[in-house]
């Protein structure tokens, strides 16, 4: 049953309610968050949400389309104008937002697959080898609405790719993961989920490959350092030979990859970096533990 319009948070100006949907949730989920979360509270919301008809007008659904997903009514309203078109196939507001989040899914399916690509070169030396400004050019071919903090059709997540891309430099890493987590918003914290022993957050990646600054920036961030993660690494070493964990933290992954290592013969040399990460995620642990006995 319909109840009382006093007050009814659809009855705002849809400004104001575009505003109160960036609060309560991520971009490109705002859309979600209306239909799922307003429109069913009762007929009127969906009427006001969902039902738009030519006098109502739509302005709160192309807020969406152009805050969400870039989106431009006005350019779009003017290439129409140009061409004949049929008042059958025009399409509502809400089907336009739907079309542009299916548009956003698919450019993200590929500016993955081309970021894996760079990570996965074979030679350092290789035109297809990671770097910012490559990473820059995807980003921006297939943006600017990005769903860079869900998870791929593969399971996988933009920086974790980053982190364990095989022959960039970790200057190149580092700032890769910069451009992603301070330009395009990028979480410190999301994991994989490419296999169910396979589950890996960036911090992780970068410790057990013996990146320091990269864990260095990634704690400043708020990475967590109790994650529990699980797959499996290849030995800097003996590359024909890896290592496995499961549900093991970014500290305890560390520690057995430094072990493996130096049951093969690694050089002390070699293990200064992984060993450095070891120390700055042992030197939080401990920060966290003192800081959790003050507090009782």
């Amino acid at each position: 049953e319909d109840v009382g319009d006093s007050g009814a948070i659809w009855k705002l100006p849809e400004i104001l309610l575009y505003q109160i949907a960036q609060f309560c949730s991520p971009p490109t989920e705002r859309a979600a968050f209306f239909c799922h979360k307003i429109a069913p509270l009762c007929r009127a919301s969906y009427k006001a949400i969902l039902v738009q008809d030519e006098k109502s007008g739509s302005g709160l659904w192309d807020l969406v389309l152009q805050g969400d997903y870039g989106v431009n009514k006005e350019k779009e309203l003017r290439a129409t104008a140009r061409r004949r078109s049929c008042k059958r196939l025009k399409r509502s507001p809400v089907y336009q937002v739907r079309d542009a989040h299916k548009l956003m899914i698919d450019n993200t399916e590929l500016a993955y697959f081309y970021l894996w690509e760079l990570s996965c070169s074979s030679s350092p030396k290789s035109k297809n080898c990671l770097t910012k400004m490559k990473l820059v050019r995807i980003l921006d071919k297939f943006g600017p609405c990005l769903m860079l903090n869900k998870t791929v059709s593969s399971g996988g997540t933009f920086l974790v790719e980053v982190c364990r891309s095989r022959n960039a430099t970790a200057h190149t890493i580092l700032k890769c993961c910069e451009e992603l987590v301070e330009q395009r918003g990028a979480l410190v914290n999301k994991p994989t989920n490419e296999a169910s022993n396979s589950t890996l957050t960036p911090l992780c990646v970068a410790s057990v490959r013996g990146m320091p600054k990269v864990v260095e920036y990634l704690l400043s961030k708020g990475a967590f350092t109790d994650t529990k993660c699980s797959g499996r690494f290849r030995l800097h070493t003996n590359p024909k030979k890896t290592i496995r964990c499961s549900k093991s933290s970014p500290l305890e992954f560390s520690q057995a990859m430094l072990a493996a290592e130096e049951k093969e013969g690694a050089k002390s040399s070699d293990l200064v970096d992984l060993k450095n990460c070891i120390k700055i995620l042992q030197l939080k642990l401990d920060l966290k533990r003192e800081a959790r006995k003050q507090d009782r």
